[in-house]
């Protein structure tokens, strides 16, 4: 792949996916894994949105259930609308959804990725506070979690909005190829914003989340042959460790970008494997994001296995009432074609029947103690 140049800007990379990859295989392969990954994902997002209000129903709302839907929320836009434009245009090798696509696409995912690290950062902030005071998760205010889930979209969307300006379509015959450009007047505005923006987005809110998520495991340890304790503790580390997966995920993604604006310049840029391994773990981690939860969290654990026992309980019963249907309908006869009639209740009256016992010389004891029973 070779990084082309216009007279008036300098090439960065491309926007919605690595364009004009040689090979015949990656137009097969990369597809297939972004289709399954896309697959899984959405599935068990939407898995465990269904579990998450189950067991709000059950227990009640709470912040860390609210900051655990708008993580889910926001895997799943990564996964429906982000990873279907990547996978499409390794199949073309070419940017086919227009010019609004093109300058959208980097936004609309470095904006969901910079609400995930702040919904984690919050997740965090939330146990937190929930180990610093009992009663914190009681007061569940439905108007402050609106609030809030608005501020970090509202942020998280405002941040990444430059690369709306640097995106363009390029046209050539018939191929046409999604770039981010770099003006020959914002060089030092793009050095500085290759930094800011993923500290911002990115390794500040992760630390904080990891942070909070530690302090709370320690404040547990004390306390730890305490039930609730033991249970906000274990509730902690599962937390802490979707933060770290999704951290370690992250970092490909986020350290190539900052190449690609750093070394625009020098013509420096990242290798596409590395740009496409950074989308493949990206998405990834969406993906795995509620296996994780499902798994290791044992609220949501004991409400989905509930939900299983209660589905198959009435599979079971379902089963059983059409198996005593066709059971009733059966119809019995002999080698002439026949109908024979059912004996079944004849002879279930009399089989074992009671013989009674004429032999007692005081029948009238036995009549006294069953007028005493009833």
């Amino acid at each position: 792949m070779e990084l082309e140049t216009t007279a008036n800007a300098s090439f960065v990379a491309f926007d919605g996916g690595v364009q004009q990859l040689s090979g015949e295989d990656t137009a097969l392969i990369l597809p297939f894994v972004l289709g399954a990954i896309c697959a899984v994902g959405i599935g068990g997002n939407v898995l465990l949105l269904a579990v998450l209000t189950h067991n709000v129903k059950a227990t009640g709302a709470s912040d860390t259930a609210a900051m655990l839907v708008n993580l889910s929320a926001t895997d799943l836009l990564l996964l429906a609308l982000c990873a279907p434009a990547r996978a499409l245009t390794y199949r073309k090798r070419a940017w086919t959804l227009g010019p609004v696509a093109c300058r959208m696409t980097e936004w609309l995912q470095h904006g969901c990725l910079a609400a995930k690290a702040f919904t984690l950062a919050l997740l965090g902030r939330a146990r937190h506070d929930l180990h610093s005071r009992v009663e914190s998760d009681a007061h569940f205010k439905l108007k402050r979690t609106v609030m809030t889930a608005g501020a970090v979209w509202t942020t998280a969307l405002a941040f990444p909005v430059a690369d709306i300006v640097f995106s363009n379509l390029h046209v050539k015959g018939n191929v046409s190829l999604c770039v981010s450009e770099l003006p020959p007047h914002s060089s030092e505005f793009v050095r500085v914003y290759g930094k800011v923006l993923p500290l911002a987005a990115y390794a500040v809110p992760v630390l904080l989340a990891g942070v909070c998520h530690v302090r709370a495991i320690f404040k547990s340890l004390p306390r730890a042959r305490e039930a609730t304790a033991a249970r906000r503790g274990e509730i902690a580390l599962s937390l802490l460790s979707v933060t770290a997966a999704n951290a370690l995920a992250l970092l490909p993604e986020w350290g190539a970008w900052a190449w690609a604006r750093h070394g625009a310049r020098e013509g420096c840029g990242p290798p596409a494997a590395l740009l496409v391994l950074a989308e493949v773990c990206m998405y990834l981690a969406s993906a795995l994001s509620p296996a994780i939860l499902l798994s290791t969290l044992v609220p949501l654990r004991e409400s989905l296995t509930s939900a299983c026992v209660r589905v198959a309980g009435r599979r079971a019963v379902s089963n059983a009432k059409k198996h005593r249907g066709s059971s009733a309908s059966e119809v019995r006869a002999d080698a002439f074609d026949r109908t024979l009639p059912d004996l079944e209740h004849f002879w279930s009256g009399r089989q074992n029947p009671t013989v009674p016992d004429n032999t007692d010389p005081f029948p009238w004891e036995r009549l006294e103690q069953g007028s005493a029973e009833l």
